[in-house]
């Protein structure tokens, strides 16, 4: 029974440690993103704050990207829709939703000046990019047509 009770204290000990380790990176993240998206607002001409309030973020988020609200009102609908119990109603929501997030971040970067590349490292090194967009020297230049 001794041996049984040290395992688990030790399965414990372990499972403690790695929420703790996960816990720690989701916040160091969670800041860096945070500074990341208060100097993109800034140099958008938008208030670093607007980047702290849920969902407002994402409003001026797209309306610095140049794209219309409306694709996050179209995002957010296309996502409630995945909960309903239709294989093919989920996967169309599933497949709009990362078209429109993208968009969203292709056109981040035209607003950057950035190029396709740019919008690779977005979707899949965000808070990266998003810290280089906002702490390097580029500069935002606003909606351009390809």
């Amino acid at each position: 029974m001794d041996n049984l009770q040290t395992s688990l204290d030790g399965l414990y000990t372990l499972l403690g440690a790695y929420l703790g380790i996960v816990a720690t990176i989701t916040l160091v993240v969670s800041i860096l993103k945070i500074v990341a998206m208060w100097r993109i607002f800034t140099k958008a001409g938008e208030k670093g704050w607007k980047s702290l309030i849920p969902i407002y973020n994402m409003f001026i988020y797209y309306k610095v990207s140049g794209i219309s609200p409306w694709f996050l009102v179209l995002a957010f609908g296309l996502s409630i829709l995945s909960v309903i119990k239709n294989e093919i109603v989920i996967t169309i929501a599933l497949i709009g939703t990362f078209i429109i997030a993208i968009y969203q971040k292709h056109s981040l970067a035209k607003s950057f000046g950035k190029g396709i590349g740019y919008t690779l490292g977005l979707l899949f090194l965000n808070t990266i990019f998003l810290l280089i967009l906002g702490l390097g020297s580029a500069q935002y230049v606003g909606k351009k047509e390809n």
